[in-house]
């Protein structure tokens, strides 16, 4: 209980960590409805195979590969995360705008395409510079609370992005529209304007490495990887967090494809079942942060992914709808106290001034999943495409078994680990 209310100290309550918060908060508000609602425009309205959706993102995903280290490192060696974020930040929200107008005004779904796959590209990016802001906002003794309160902050983004939208989508405001597209303008203006306050309050002094040369584009991942091999406990955090985000990223980005298929399920339920999502992500995030600083980050998110793979598993089998309310919110407070307690872990394992470089692999692993994720989702639904809709089920089967594979490597991990302020 201690644990819980040292949440509300004032020092994580400073200006600048409110503007942290509040980024978490403001991107929400796009990219669930993006998430939510461009899958459905091309998948379901435009009659585009699940296959062609994933394209762009897995795409993406193999540039994101490599630019996520370089970006962290680059930001690292120049002291320029705050460039980074800025410029990441407004170039996402850009191609957001810009795939709106593609599907509107030309009904253009390629475009429309492609330009999602720069969106994810650029967004993604953002979250190198913005986990990097964690090392100098904090001290590492509140690592699990700032993440777990930031986490929450998004998860409520999330919630009311989707209810601000369903006037949206229902047609009641009519300036915008009332197809799939509609919310994706009404979240880009959001969150450019809600973003504001993280340009002026992150301007953080950073902590600059002196190294001799520049980082190569395609040489800082591997080099980054090698190096992570010298900070114990690291490479295993890497590696499980590789494979959970696997299955939990692409149940994100298939998850209202699923209900349409396996349930038939309207919008108005999609939005309730991810609502219930979001809140228990939210109260998993915002307690278990605290709890991690007090118990252990690594033996709490043992815990989390444990509870994550047991629910993927019961969504995947159950048939009735009204148990699904029940199994939905609990998957999101597991995977809630999961990414909490893994980005203040990760913050513990590392120095200040290689928190780019080490949060650049985060990134990486993170990204490299969804690669990964969509594909194994996609060859699933192709090889029992005549067992449809079961197909969708064995797919979402073989997300609880990626995250089996991720608690491995936290249990088999035997090094001592140093932690660092």
């Amino acid at each position: 209980m201690s644990a819980f209310v040292g949440i509300f100290q004032k020092e994580l309550w400073t200006s600048r960590l409110l503007a942290w918060y509040l980024y978490d908060f403001a991107n929400s508000l796009l990219i669930i409805n993006i998430t939510l609602y461009f899958s459905q425009w091309v998948v379901i309205d435009k009659k585009v195979s699940d296959f062609w959706f994933a394209a762009p993102f897995i795409i993406a995903t193999l540039i994101l590969v490599f630019l996520s280290p370089y970006a962290g490192e680059l930001g690292d060696r120049k002291g320029k995360h705050y460039i980074i974020f800025v410029l990441t930040t407004l170039g996402a929200i850009g191609a957001a705008f810009l795939m709106f107008l593609a599907g509107r005004l030309f009904g253009n779904v390629i475009l429309a395409l492609v330009l999602y796959g720069v969106y994810q590209l650029l967004i993604q990016t953002t979250f190198v510079p913005y986990d990097a802001f964690l090392k100098y906002l904090v001290g590492k003794g509140n690592y699990g609370k700032v993440s777990g309160i930031g986490f929450a902050f998004g998860q409520a983004g999330n919630i009311l992005g989707l209810l601000l939208t369903l006037p949206v989508i229902r047609g009641e405001v009519w300036f915008l529209g009332s197809d799939r597209l509609a919310p994706m303008l009404a979240g880009g203006i959001l969150f450019l304007i809600l973003t504001l306050p993280s340009f002026f309050l992150l301007r953080i002094k950073q902590t600059q490495v002196d190294l001799p040369t520049n980082p190569s584009f395609f040489s800082s991942l591997f080099k980054n990887l090698k190096e992570s091999k010298s900070r114990p406990g690291v490479l295993p955090f890497l590696l499980s967090f590789y494979f959970f985000s696997d299955a939990i990223l692409t149940l994100n980005l298939f998850s209202a494809i699923y209900l349409q298929n396996v349930f038939n399920a309207p919008d108005a339920f999609k939005v309730k079942i991810l609502i219930l999502v979001f809140l228990g992500f939210l109260f998993g995030a915002f307690g278990s942060g605290a709890a991690s600083d007090t118990f252990g980050h690594r033996r709490v998110l043992l815990l989390a992914l444990a509870g994550t793979a047991a629910s993927i598993a019961a969504i995947a089998l159950v048939g009735n709808l009204g148990i699904l309310l029940l199994l939905f919110p609990l998957f999101g407070f597991a995977i809630g106290v999961a990414y909490a307690t893994s980005r203040a872990y990760l913050a513990s394992l590392i120095p200040p001034e290689e928190s780019g470089k080490f949060f650049g692999l985060y990134v990486f692993a993170e990204r490299f999943a969804s690669m990964v994720g969509p594909l194994v989702w996609g060859v699933m639904i192709w090889a029992f495409s005549a067992k449809f809709p079961f197909n969708y089920r064995l797919a979402a089967l073989a997300m609880a078994g990626l995250v089996i594979i991720g608690i491995l490597p936290l249990v088999l991990n035997k090094e001592k680990m140093k932690l660092w302020s």
